[in-house]
């Protein structure tokens, strides 16, 4: 019952229902955490989005990931990551990420995203990191 609370209360936060909402569960793996659903729907919520494209020098950048990823799931990361990076510093932190999902997102949930993502511990989050993190949901 609480999951699927939190995955209603979630999706009437940043304006995704019906089978978009479906759409994004159906992506979560299962027993996966509440954020890995948020960073799911960011991904429905930037492919909405018409004429977005990536800066050239993320677009061109080469990472690493633990597991195979496709092109189109790096491409997808890469927007991701530019669509939380609100002031273009090239690193994600705790007031975007808050931000972006217009507090739709706990405090619990945010410090563990952090934990699971932030390898270096520099209280924000590279691309690196952050691709490490989105591949390991797929």
């Amino acid at each position: 019952p609480r999951a699927g609370f939190c995955r209603e209360r979630i999706g009437a936060r940043i304006g995704c229902r019906g089978a978009a909402l479906a759409a994004a569960m159906a992506l979560r793996p299962a027993g996966s955490c509440t954020v890995a659903l948020l960073l799911g729907l960011i991904g429905l919520r930037h492919a909405a989005a018409e004429g977005s494209t990536l800066p050239p020098h993320i677009a061109s950048m080469q990472l690493n990931t633990p597991k195979p990823v496709t092109e189109a799931q790096m491409i997808e990361f890469k927007q991701d990551f530019v669509d939380v990076d609100f002031n273009h510093d090239d690193a994600m932190d705790a007031q975007e990420v808050r931000a972006h999902f217009k507090d739709g997102i706990s405090n619990l949930e945010l410090f563990q995203f952090f934990i699971d993502s932030d390898k270096d511990h520099t209280g924000s989050i590279s691309l690196q990191e952050y691709v490490n993190y989105a591949a390991m949901l797929n």
